[in-house]
């Protein structure tokens, strides 16, 4: 449709204001006065408003909002209305914005009006904040992006803007902060951006156009202590358990350290660094205190205090077999003959990517992550481990579909005999390729063995078993599975070997089957986790089946 326009004259009653200007709010002094200027000169007929026609007879004025409100208020029945026809959206947005700013009865539009009109169009019109920007005249995406978060702020914040007492550059600063939904008893979001907006305010008033750089002083101030908040808030235990030993026995009750941390930030209303680290260790002296009470009274009863000596000494032979390390040193100091099941998961030489445009903290690199480094790391350590074999032992390597071939070769290289593959099957798939590819929901384990061993008593190569949580390693395998795959490759008292034992997944599976074990993991995080969480294991261990 050929765009043009037609002066015409319309009854006041068909004009509405249009969705495509900017401008929301006017200022009814400035409404007032141009009213009382057309009752003593007429409406000037140079200052047609622009509009354009929609269904029923409705004209919508996208150019002379003010104009419109003024005749209304004047009482005026008919005004000039220059109507385009076949214009685009997009440029009824251009032309209003002209308009604006070069209307001479117009103040400037408020920027939070802008900031609304952003939000408009990218929420109700579905316009992308490319279309946006380049709509609006503006050089890239990004200061669309910002005036979309910054519509979100606090009203109080936003008058501060239309008062003049704050600019876009301010609140660009203050738009910066961010706490999680667990701090809400102590500090919301919003709360830290009013705070540091009423501050602005002061130091502007006081100093100027220095209260920016105070801000960006601030706000650095800010980050810092909530930073470390969120980090003390990660650290403490969700709950433990501390005891009333004014009783005989003591009475435990629980203590929940998180939410004793953000009760002493409220109490302390912090707000500094130093406030933070002081209700941290308000909390941890409660901690650390009721535990060593505890301590100090079960070492005064002789008999118990063996019983826990015994016990933690059980527990550190349980776990001994768990070493920080190179796998290519520590697998040297396993005993020739005496391994009955290699079990692993060794790093494939993959790096965990997907193509999904949003994902929820994705895990880092793997070590040894790249392909020649990791397939030729593999079959160092399992040349090594050969000898440590029994003459009849199997060997499961997990691995993708991609790195099976490649996996074969390597236990192929190294002596042993390939049987087959088996397929662990998810309950849930991966995000992979989201796109182009089929939703990937298993994982392959290639069995390997040394002699004949046994597979006792025989199971289907499909096992479905549902993914681990991995909140402690990117790859965490289920124990539930690697139970599954040493109780038919093994018997009570049988040593399973995992040179990449990560977490120590494997390991714990093994203790809870009655299987002797070795692991190593060279990342010092992950064997801390492993380490960890296998005592946890040990101890569960000792507790049911005694020292």
């Amino acid at each position: 449709m050929d765009r043009r326009t037609e002066p015409l004259e319309l009854r006041v009653e068909v004009l509405r204001h249009s969705r495509f200007n900017t401008r929301k709010t006017r200022d009814p002094a400035d409404v007032e006065r141009l009213a009382e200027r057309m009752k003593r000169l007429g409406y000037e007929r140079t200052r047609a408003v622009w509009a354009v026609p929609v269904d029923g007879g409705v004209y919508e004025v996208f150019a002379g909002g003010t104009r419109l409100e003024a005749a209304k208020l004047a009482g005026l029945d008919v005004i000039p209305v220059l109507v385009h026809h076949g214009y685009a959206d997009e440029e009824i947005s251009r032309l209003s914005d002209l308009d604006n700013e070069n209307d001479e009865y117009h103040r400037p539009v408020p920027i939070t009006d802008v900031w609304a009109e952003y939000a408009r169009l990218y929420e109700e019109e579905g316009w992308t904040q490319e279309k946006i920007a380049q709509v609006k005249g503006l050089e890239d995406h990004s200061t669309v992006s910002y005036r979309l978060k910054l519509h979100r702020l606090p009203g109080r914040i936003k008058v501060f803007v239309t008062q003049g007492l704050l600019s876009e550059t301010h609140l660009r600063r203050i738009a910066q902060l961010c706490l999680e939904s667990h701090f809400a008893p102590w500090l919301t979001s919003e709360q830290a951006m009013l705070e540091l907006a009423e501050k602005a305010v002061r130091d502007k008033q006081k100093n100027g156009e220095k209260s920016v750089r105070a801000l960006e002083a601030d706000v650095a101030a800010w980050k810092e202590w909530i930073a470390h908040a969120e980090k003390v808030y990660g650290s403490l235990d969700e709950e433990i358990t501390l005891y009333d030993l004014s009783k005989d026995p003591p009475e435990p009750h629980p203590y929940r350290p998180r939410e004793e941390f953000v009760r002493e930030l409220a109490r302390r209303k912090a707000r500094s660094l130093a406030a933070v680290r002081e209700a941290e260790l308000a909390v941890r002296r409660v901690v650390s205190e009721g535990l060593e009470r505890y301590r100090k009274y079960v070492e005064e009863k002789s008999a118990k205090a063996a019983l826990e000596r015994a016990r933690a000494e059980r527990v550190a032979g349980l776990v001994a077999g768990f070493k920080h390390g190179d796998a290519r040193e520590l697998v040297q100091s396993v005993a020739d003959g005496s391994v009955r099941l290699l079990l692993t998961d060794p790093p494939y030489g993959m790096e965990y990517r997907s193509n999904r445009r949003w994902a929820s903290e994705a895990p880092g690199e793997i070590l040894n992550d790249g392909v020649d480094e990791a397939f030729g790391l593999i079959e160092d350590v399992l040349r090594k481990a050969v000898p440590k074999l029994q003459d009849d032992a199997h060997v499961l390597v997990f691995c993708s579909w991609r790195g099976e071939p490649r996996v074969r070769q390597v236990l192929e290289a190294v002596g042993l005999s390939v049987k087959g593959s088996l397929v662990w099957v998810k309950e849930e798939h991966s995000a992979g390729d989201v796109r182009g590819g089929f939703a990937p929901r298993h994982e392959r384990i290639v069995h390997a063995v040394k002699g004949s061993p046994e597979v006792t008593p025989r199971r289907a190569d499909v096992f479905q078993v549902p993914r681990a949580r991995r909140d402690l390693h990117p790859a965490e395998k289920p124990v539930e599975l690697l139970r599954q795959l040493i109780e038919c490759t093994t018997r009570e008292g049988d040593l399973v070997l995992d040179p990449f034992a990560g977490v120590a997944s494997t390991l714990v599976a093994a203790l809870e089957l009655g299987r002797e074990f070795a692991g190593f993991e060279l990342d010092a995080e992950y064997y801390e986790r492993g380490r960890e969480r296998l005592l946890r294991a040990a101890e569960e261990k000792v507790s049911r089946d005694g020292p």
